[in-house]
C-alpha cells in the first residue's frame, strides 16, 4: 500500500510539474470557420435570421450563431427548395458544442437513423457529414397528426480539421492539445431540410421531394457552401 501510494503521488507531482513546463495551447482565438454564411450558394440565395430564444437561452453569452433559410428562386412554389443552414462557433464555454440529438429530441424529433455521408467538393477534396434522419408529428387544425420528416446533416469543424462524430471531436481536441499544442476553438456548421412527399405545396411552400431527393439537395447545397466559410476548403488554402 505504501509503495502504491508513493507511485500515486509521483505521478500527480510529474503531472503537475508537466502541466506548468508545457507552454501555453495555442489556437484559443483560432477558428476554423469565417464568422458568415454566404448570401448565394450555388442556386440557392440565403436569407439572414436571427438565432431562436430557446438557443439564446440554452447556450453561453459569448456563443456566435448564424442562420440564412436558402431558397432557390423560382415563382412557383412547387419547384422551389428550402432549407435551412446554422453555423455555431464555441465561445470561451465548451458547452456551445455538443451531439445535435440532444436538442432535437428535446424540440420533439426522433432520430430515425444515422449515417456519415461524404461530400465531394468542386476541389476534388471530400468532406465527411453526418446525416441523421428525423421525424415527429404535427397536429392539424382539423385534430388529425401529420407525419413529419426530415434529414438533418452536420459536421464539426476544428482549427484545420473536421469530422462529422463527437467522440472523434474530443479525441482530436486531447490529441491536438498534447502533441501539436493546439486547443481547437470548435464550429458546427449544419443545414436541415424537411421530406416534403407527403406534403401539398400549400403546406410546405417546397416541391415535392422524397428522402433521396432531399438528402441530394441538401448535399448540393453543402457542397456549395462548405468553401465560402470552412478555412481549409477554400480555394487559396
Amino acid at each position: 500500500m505504501i509503495i502504491r501510494a508513493v507511485i500515486l503521488l509521483a505521478l500527480c507531482g510529474m503531472t503537475v510539474l508537466l502541466c506548468q513546463l508545457s507552454p501555453q495551447p495555442k489556437g484559443d482565438d483560432e477558428v476554423g470557420v469565417l464568422t458568415e454564411l454566404p448570401m448565394v450558394a450555388g442556386s440557392f440565395v440565403g436569407k439572414s435570421e436571427d438565432p431562436s430564444e430557446q438557443e439564446r437561452a440554452l447556450l453561453p453569452t459569448d456563443t456566435i450563431i448564424v442562420k440564412r433559410s436558402y431558397r432557390t428562386p423560382g415563382r412557383a412554389i412547387e419547384n422551389t427548395d428550402l432549407a435551412q443552414a446554422s453555423l455555431v462557433i464555441a465561445g470561451s464555454d465548451s458547452r456551445s458544442i455538443h451531439r445535435p440529438e440532444v436538442c432535437l429530441d428535446g424540440q420533439g424529433w426522433t432520430v430515425v437513423s444515422s449515417s456519415v455521408r461524404p461530400v465531394k467538393l468542386l476541389s476534388g477534396q471530400v468532406l465527411n457529414v453526418r446525416d441523421l434522419a428525423i421525424e415527429r408529428e404535427v397536429l392539424l387544425a382539423d385534430g388529425s397528426k401529420l407525419p413529419l420528416r426530415a434529414h438533418y446533416v452536420y459536421w464539426f469543424v476544428g482549427a484545420d480539421v473536421s469530422t462529422p462524430n463527437n467522440l472523434d471531436r474530443q479525441l482530436l481536441s486531447f490529441r491536438d492539445n498534447v502533441l501539436r499544442n493546439i486547443n481547437h476553438r470548435w464550429a458546427y456548421p449544419s443545414v436541415m431540410a424537411r421530406v416534403t412527399d407527403n406534403l401539398t405545396p400549400q403546406q410546405s411552400g417546397e416541391r415535392l421531394r422524397n428522402d433521396a431527393e432531399t438528402i441530394e439537395m441538401i448535399l448540393s447545397l453543402i457542397r456549395s457552401l462548405a468553401p465560402h466559410f470552412q478555412k481549409d476548403l477554400m480555394p487559396h488554402s
